[in-house]
Protein backbone atom coordinates (compact mmCIF):
# COMPACT_ATOMS: atom_id res chain seq x y z
CA UNK A 1 0.00 0.00 0.00
CA UNK A 2 1.35 3.40 -1.03
CA UNK A 3 1.00 6.95 0.27
CA UNK A 4 1.20 9.56 -2.50
CA UNK A 5 1.60 13.30 -1.96
CA UNK A 6 0.44 15.65 -4.73
CA UNK A 7 1.33 19.35 -4.75
CA UNK A 8 -0.80 21.62 -6.90
CA UNK A 9 -3.69 19.25 -6.21
CA UNK A 10 -6.36 21.88 -6.94
CA UNK A 11 -5.00 22.59 -10.43
CA UNK A 12 -6.15 21.04 -13.69
CA UNK A 13 -3.72 18.11 -13.67
CA UNK A 14 -3.84 17.79 -9.90
CA UNK A 15 -7.62 17.35 -9.82
CA UNK A 16 -7.50 14.64 -12.47
CA UNK A 17 -4.58 12.89 -10.77
CA UNK A 18 -6.25 12.92 -7.34
CA UNK A 19 -9.41 11.40 -8.84
CA UNK A 20 -7.34 8.68 -10.51
CA UNK A 21 -5.47 7.91 -7.27
CA UNK A 22 -8.76 7.68 -5.34
CA UNK A 23 -9.84 5.00 -7.78
CA UNK A 24 -6.83 2.83 -7.01
CA UNK A 25 -7.08 0.34 -4.15
CA UNK A 26 -3.28 0.10 -3.82
CA UNK A 27 -3.09 3.74 -2.69
CA UNK A 28 -3.90 3.90 1.02
CA UNK A 29 -3.55 7.68 1.47
CA UNK A 30 -3.39 10.74 -0.76
CA UNK A 31 -1.89 13.92 0.67
CA UNK A 32 -3.25 16.76 -1.49
CA UNK A 33 -1.51 20.14 -1.08
CA UNK A 34 -2.38 23.44 -2.70
CA UNK A 35 -2.65 27.13 -1.89
CA UNK A 36 -6.34 26.79 -2.76
CA UNK A 37 -8.87 24.54 -1.09
CA UNK A 38 -9.14 21.11 -2.71
CA UNK A 39 -12.89 20.50 -3.00
CA UNK A 40 -12.73 16.73 -3.56
CA UNK A 41 -13.67 14.68 -0.49
CA UNK A 42 -12.82 11.03 0.22
CA UNK A 43 -11.86 8.97 3.31
CA UNK A 44 -8.37 8.31 1.90
CA UNK A 45 -7.82 11.93 0.85
CA UNK A 46 -5.96 14.23 3.25
CA UNK A 47 -6.38 17.70 1.67
CA UNK A 48 -4.49 20.63 3.16
CA UNK A 49 -3.85 24.26 2.25
CA UNK A 50 -0.11 24.89 2.03
CA UNK A 51 2.39 27.30 0.51
CA UNK A 52 5.24 25.49 -1.24
CA UNK A 53 7.69 28.07 0.13
CA UNK A 54 6.81 27.31 3.74
CA UNK A 55 9.96 26.14 5.59
CA UNK A 56 7.72 24.07 7.88
CA UNK A 57 6.54 21.68 5.16
CA UNK A 58 8.85 18.90 6.34
CA UNK A 59 6.50 17.35 8.90
CA UNK A 60 3.87 16.80 6.19
CA UNK A 61 6.05 14.25 4.39
CA UNK A 62 6.14 11.69 7.20
CA UNK A 63 4.92 8.36 5.82
CA UNK A 64 4.87 9.55 2.19
CA UNK A 65 6.27 7.08 -0.34
CA UNK A 66 5.87 9.08 -3.57
CA UNK A 67 5.83 12.84 -4.14
CA UNK A 68 4.27 14.17 -7.36
CA UNK A 69 5.21 17.83 -7.65
CA UNK A 70 2.78 19.71 -9.89
CA UNK A 71 2.61 23.07 -8.09
CA UNK A 72 3.77 25.83 -10.42
CA UNK A 73 2.39 29.27 -11.15
CA UNK A 74 1.27 29.24 -14.78
CA UNK A 75 -0.13 32.78 -14.86
CA UNK A 76 2.41 35.58 -15.20
CA UNK A 77 1.93 38.23 -12.49
CA UNK A 78 3.51 41.64 -12.92
CA UNK A 79 5.79 40.89 -9.95
CA UNK A 80 8.29 38.56 -11.65
CA UNK A 81 10.41 38.20 -8.51
CA UNK A 82 7.38 36.78 -6.71
CA UNK A 83 6.73 34.54 -9.71
CA UNK A 84 10.23 33.07 -9.53
CA UNK A 85 10.04 32.68 -5.75
CA UNK A 86 6.94 30.51 -6.08
CA UNK A 87 8.13 28.44 -9.03
CA UNK A 88 11.85 28.00 -8.41
CA UNK A 89 12.40 28.49 -4.69
CA UNK A 90 9.11 26.79 -3.88
CA UNK A 91 10.09 23.71 -5.88
CA UNK A 92 13.52 23.50 -4.23
CA UNK A 93 11.89 23.76 -0.82
CA UNK A 94 9.34 21.04 -1.55
CA UNK A 95 11.79 18.54 -2.98
CA UNK A 96 14.53 19.17 -0.43
CA UNK A 97 12.20 18.94 2.56
CA UNK A 98 10.64 15.74 1.19
CA UNK A 99 14.04 14.12 0.65
CA UNK A 100 15.02 15.06 4.20
CA UNK A 101 11.98 13.06 5.42
CA UNK A 102 12.94 9.96 3.44
CA UNK A 103 10.55 10.35 0.51
CA UNK A 104 12.43 8.19 -1.97
CA UNK A 105 10.37 8.59 -5.17
CA UNK A 106 9.88 12.05 -6.71
CA UNK A 107 8.04 12.84 -9.94
CA UNK A 108 8.38 16.42 -11.13
CA UNK A 109 6.19 18.01 -13.81
CA UNK A 110 8.41 20.02 -16.15
CA UNK A 111 7.59 21.18 -19.68
CA UNK A 112 8.75 20.67 -23.25
CA UNK A 113 9.31 24.44 -23.25
CA UNK A 114 12.63 23.84 -21.46
CA UNK A 115 14.19 23.02 -24.84
CA UNK A 116 13.41 26.52 -26.03
CA UNK A 117 11.87 27.48 -29.37
CA UNK A 118 14.58 28.07 -31.98
CA UNK A 119 14.79 28.02 -35.75
CA UNK A 120 17.54 25.38 -35.65
CA UNK A 121 15.76 22.99 -33.28
CA UNK A 122 15.65 19.41 -34.54
CA UNK A 123 12.15 18.11 -35.28
CA UNK A 124 11.44 16.31 -33.06
CA UNK A 125 13.47 17.06 -29.93
CA UNK A 126 14.67 14.17 -27.78
CA UNK A 127 15.51 14.07 -24.09
CA UNK A 128 19.25 14.39 -24.72
CA UNK A 129 18.81 17.73 -26.53
CA UNK A 130 20.32 20.71 -24.67
CA UNK A 131 17.99 22.95 -22.66
CA UNK A 132 18.12 26.26 -24.54
CA UNK A 133 15.14 27.96 -22.98
CA UNK A 134 14.05 31.43 -24.11
CA UNK A 135 14.86 33.44 -21.00
CA UNK A 136 12.40 36.24 -21.79
CA UNK A 137 9.46 33.90 -21.18
CA UNK A 138 9.53 33.47 -17.38
CA UNK A 139 7.34 30.35 -17.09
CA UNK A 140 9.64 28.38 -19.40
CA UNK A 141 12.76 29.92 -17.87
CA UNK A 142 11.63 28.82 -14.40
CA UNK A 143 10.95 25.27 -15.59
CA UNK A 144 14.45 25.09 -17.10
CA UNK A 145 16.11 26.58 -14.03
CA UNK A 146 14.40 23.99 -11.83
CA UNK A 147 15.50 21.13 -14.08
CA UNK A 148 19.09 22.32 -14.22
CA UNK A 149 19.12 22.41 -10.43
CA UNK A 150 17.21 19.14 -10.11
CA UNK A 151 19.67 16.87 -11.91
CA UNK A 152 22.70 18.28 -10.08
CA UNK A 153 20.82 17.90 -6.79
CA UNK A 154 19.77 14.34 -7.68
CA UNK A 155 23.31 13.31 -8.63
CA UNK A 156 24.39 13.91 -5.03
CA UNK A 157 21.50 11.77 -3.73
CA UNK A 158 21.74 8.34 -5.38
CA UNK A 159 19.24 6.93 -2.88
CA UNK A 160 16.47 8.95 -4.56
CA UNK A 161 14.44 7.84 -7.59
CA UNK A 162 13.60 10.98 -9.59
CA UNK A 163 11.74 11.39 -12.89
CA UNK A 164 10.61 14.52 -14.73
CA UNK A 165 7.83 14.74 -17.32
CA UNK A 166 8.13 17.25 -20.17
CA UNK A 167 4.65 17.61 -21.73
CA UNK A 168 3.87 19.77 -24.74
CA UNK A 169 0.77 22.04 -24.86
CA UNK A 170 -1.77 20.50 -22.46
CA UNK A 171 -5.44 20.25 -23.42
CA UNK A 172 -8.45 18.81 -21.66
CA UNK A 173 -11.62 19.70 -19.74
CA UNK A 174 -11.32 23.01 -17.90
CA UNK A 175 -8.04 24.09 -19.48
CA UNK A 176 -7.54 27.86 -19.73
CA UNK A 177 -4.20 29.19 -20.87
CA UNK A 178 -2.57 31.34 -23.54
CA UNK A 179 -3.16 28.67 -26.20
CA UNK A 180 -6.88 28.29 -25.47
CA UNK A 181 -7.25 32.05 -25.63
CA UNK A 182 -5.40 32.06 -28.94
CA UNK A 183 -8.06 29.70 -30.30
CA UNK A 184 -10.79 32.01 -29.00
CA UNK A 185 -9.36 35.01 -30.83
CA UNK A 186 -11.20 36.53 -33.82
CA UNK A 187 -8.19 35.72 -36.01
CA UNK A 188 -5.12 33.51 -35.69
CA UNK A 189 -2.14 35.83 -35.80
CA UNK A 190 0.96 34.34 -37.37
CA UNK A 191 4.44 35.76 -37.84
CA UNK A 192 5.26 36.09 -41.50
CA UNK A 193 7.65 33.35 -42.58
CA UNK A 194 7.17 31.41 -39.34
CA UNK A 195 4.55 28.65 -39.43
CA UNK A 196 5.96 26.01 -37.03
CA UNK A 197 4.38 22.65 -36.20
CA UNK A 198 2.28 22.33 -33.04
CA UNK A 199 1.96 19.44 -30.61
CA UNK A 200 -0.54 18.71 -27.84
CA UNK A 201 -0.85 16.48 -24.78
CA UNK A 202 -4.26 15.58 -23.38
CA UNK A 203 -4.47 15.88 -19.60
CA UNK A 204 -5.63 12.25 -19.37
CA UNK A 205 -2.40 11.15 -21.05
CA UNK A 206 -0.34 13.26 -18.65
CA UNK A 207 -2.11 11.64 -15.68
CA UNK A 208 -1.59 8.19 -17.20
CA UNK A 209 2.12 8.96 -17.57
CA UNK A 210 2.38 10.03 -13.92
CA UNK A 211 0.63 6.86 -12.77
CA UNK A 212 2.98 4.86 -14.98
CA UNK A 213 5.99 6.48 -13.32
CA UNK A 214 4.51 5.83 -9.87
CA UNK A 215 4.16 2.16 -10.76
CA UNK A 216 7.70 1.92 -12.17
CA UNK A 217 10.10 3.59 -9.72
CA UNK A 218 13.10 2.32 -11.66
CA UNK A 219 12.26 4.82 -14.42
CA UNK A 220 14.38 7.90 -13.77
CA UNK A 221 15.48 10.99 -15.63
CA UNK A 222 13.56 13.19 -18.07
CA UNK A 223 10.70 11.89 -20.22
CA UNK A 224 8.95 13.77 -23.02
CA UNK A 225 5.17 13.40 -22.86
CA UNK A 226 2.92 14.25 -25.81
CA UNK A 227 0.69 12.90 -28.53
CA UNK A 228 2.77 11.16 -31.15
CA UNK A 229 3.74 13.34 -34.09
CA UNK A 230 2.49 16.89 -34.58
CA UNK A 231 0.20 19.16 -36.61
CA UNK A 232 1.30 21.63 -39.25
CA UNK A 233 0.32 25.27 -38.77
CA UNK A 234 -2.18 24.97 -41.62
CA UNK A 235 -3.75 21.91 -39.99
CA UNK A 236 -4.04 23.82 -36.71
CA UNK A 237 -5.80 26.73 -38.43
CA UNK A 238 -8.15 24.40 -40.32
CA UNK A 239 -9.15 22.40 -37.23
CA UNK A 240 -9.68 25.62 -35.24
CA UNK A 241 -11.62 27.09 -38.20
CA UNK A 242 -9.72 30.37 -37.90
CA UNK A 243 -8.52 32.74 -40.58
CA UNK A 244 -4.91 33.78 -40.15
CA UNK A 245 -3.32 37.21 -40.19
CA UNK A 246 0.36 37.15 -41.20
CA UNK A 247 2.31 40.08 -39.77
CA UNK A 248 6.00 40.97 -39.97
CA UNK A 249 8.10 39.79 -37.03
CA UNK A 250 8.86 43.34 -35.86
CA UNK A 251 5.16 44.19 -35.80
CA UNK A 252 4.31 40.95 -33.99
CA UNK A 253 6.84 41.70 -31.25
CA UNK A 254 5.61 45.27 -30.89
CA UNK A 255 2.01 44.12 -30.74
CA UNK A 256 2.84 41.49 -28.10
CA UNK A 257 4.72 44.09 -26.04
CA UNK A 258 1.93 46.66 -26.25
CA UNK A 259 -0.71 44.07 -25.30
CA UNK A 260 1.33 42.88 -22.29
CA UNK A 261 2.02 46.39 -21.03
CA UNK A 262 -1.63 47.34 -21.46
CA UNK A 263 -2.83 44.29 -19.53
CA UNK A 264 -4.57 42.93 -22.63
CA UNK A 265 -2.38 39.81 -22.85
CA UNK A 266 -2.03 37.11 -20.17
CA UNK A 267 1.62 36.35 -20.96
CA UNK A 268 4.79 38.38 -21.68
CA UNK A 269 6.01 38.92 -25.27
CA UNK A 270 8.58 36.10 -24.91
CA UNK A 271 5.77 33.61 -25.51
CA UNK A 272 6.01 34.63 -29.18
CA UNK A 273 9.16 32.51 -29.62
CA UNK A 274 6.98 29.43 -29.12
CA UNK A 275 4.63 30.57 -31.89
CA UNK A 276 7.49 31.25 -34.31
CA UNK A 277 9.84 28.27 -33.97
CA UNK A 278 9.50 24.49 -33.52
CA UNK A 279 9.63 22.78 -30.11
CA UNK A 280 7.82 19.50 -30.76
CA UNK A 281 9.17 16.40 -29.02
CA UNK A 282 9.69 12.68 -29.59
CA UNK A 283 8.03 10.39 -27.04
CA UNK A 284 9.85 7.15 -27.90
CA UNK A 285 11.64 6.96 -24.55
CA UNK A 286 8.42 6.92 -22.55
CA UNK A 287 6.56 4.75 -25.07
CA UNK A 288 9.33 2.16 -24.91
CA UNK A 289 8.62 1.74 -21.17
CA UNK A 290 4.99 0.78 -21.80
CA UNK A 291 3.12 4.11 -21.74
CA UNK A 292 1.10 5.11 -24.80
CA UNK A 293 -0.87 8.31 -25.49
CA UNK A 294 -4.56 7.61 -26.11
CA UNK A 295 -5.24 10.93 -27.84
CA UNK A 296 -3.82 12.05 -31.16
CA UNK A 297 -2.85 15.67 -31.70
CA UNK A 298 -5.94 16.14 -33.84
CA UNK A 299 -8.24 14.64 -31.20
CA UNK A 300 -6.71 16.73 -28.42
CA UNK A 301 -7.06 19.93 -30.43
CA UNK A 302 -10.59 19.12 -31.61
CA UNK A 303 -11.71 18.65 -28.02
CA UNK A 304 -10.17 21.98 -27.09
CA UNK A 305 -11.84 23.75 -30.01
CA UNK A 306 -15.22 22.21 -29.14
CA UNK A 307 -14.95 23.47 -25.55
CA UNK A 308 -14.20 27.02 -26.68
CA UNK A 309 -16.44 27.19 -29.73
CA UNK A 310 -19.03 29.48 -28.15
CA UNK A 311 -16.69 32.08 -26.66
CA UNK A 312 -14.47 34.88 -27.90
CA UNK A 313 -11.40 36.21 -26.09
CA UNK A 314 -10.65 39.91 -26.50
CA UNK A 315 -7.56 40.41 -24.36
CA UNK A 316 -8.42 39.40 -20.79
CA UNK A 317 -12.17 39.49 -21.48
CA UNK A 318 -14.14 36.41 -22.56
CA UNK A 319 -17.54 36.99 -24.18
CA UNK A 320 -20.11 34.92 -26.15
CA UNK A 321 -19.10 34.52 -29.77
CA UNK A 322 -21.90 36.56 -31.33
CA UNK A 323 -21.39 37.60 -34.95
CA UNK A 324 -21.36 41.38 -34.23
CA UNK A 325 -18.81 40.93 -31.42
CA UNK A 326 -16.65 38.71 -33.60
CA UNK A 327 -16.72 41.31 -36.34
CA UNK A 328 -15.69 44.04 -33.92
CA UNK A 329 -12.94 41.85 -32.48
CA UNK A 330 -11.61 41.01 -35.93
CA UNK A 331 -11.67 44.68 -36.85
CA UNK A 332 -9.87 45.61 -33.63
CA UNK A 333 -7.12 43.09 -34.35
CA UNK A 334 -6.73 44.42 -37.88
CA UNK A 335 -6.59 48.03 -36.63
CA UNK A 336 -3.89 47.20 -34.07
CA UNK A 337 -1.77 45.40 -36.65
CA UNK A 338 -2.26 48.14 -39.21
CA UNK A 339 -1.43 50.82 -36.64
CA UNK A 340 1.82 49.18 -35.65
CA UNK A 341 2.73 48.66 -39.30
CA UNK A 342 2.04 52.36 -39.93
CA UNK A 343 4.28 53.34 -37.00
CA UNK A 344 7.02 51.08 -38.32
CA UNK A 345 6.76 52.63 -41.80
CA UNK A 346 6.75 56.14 -40.38
CA UNK A 347 9.95 55.48 -38.43
CA UNK A 348 11.49 54.06 -41.58
CA UNK A 349 10.57 57.17 -43.59
CA UNK A 350 12.00 59.43 -40.90
CA UNK A 351 15.24 57.46 -40.96
CA UNK A 352 15.60 58.02 -44.72
CA UNK A 353 15.23 61.83 -44.50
Amino acid sequence: MTTVAVTGAAGLIGRHLVDALIGREDVKRILALDRRVTTTSHPRLDARVADMRDPGLGELWDGVDVLVHLAFQLDHPRDLDEHRAVNVEGTRNVLSSAADRNVSRIIHLSSAMVYGAHADNPVPLREDAPLRVNEDFPYAAHKAEVEQWLWDWAAARPELSIAALRPSIITGPGIDNSVTRLLESPRLMAVRGHHPPFQFTHVDDVVAAILHLIDHPALTGPFNCASEGWLSFDELAAIADLRTIDVPAEVAWQLADVAWRAGAAPVPPGRLHYAMHPWVVAVDRLVDTGWHPHHSNREALQELVAQRRGTLALGPVRVPRWAPVAAVGGGLTAVLVAGLAWRRGRRGRRGRR
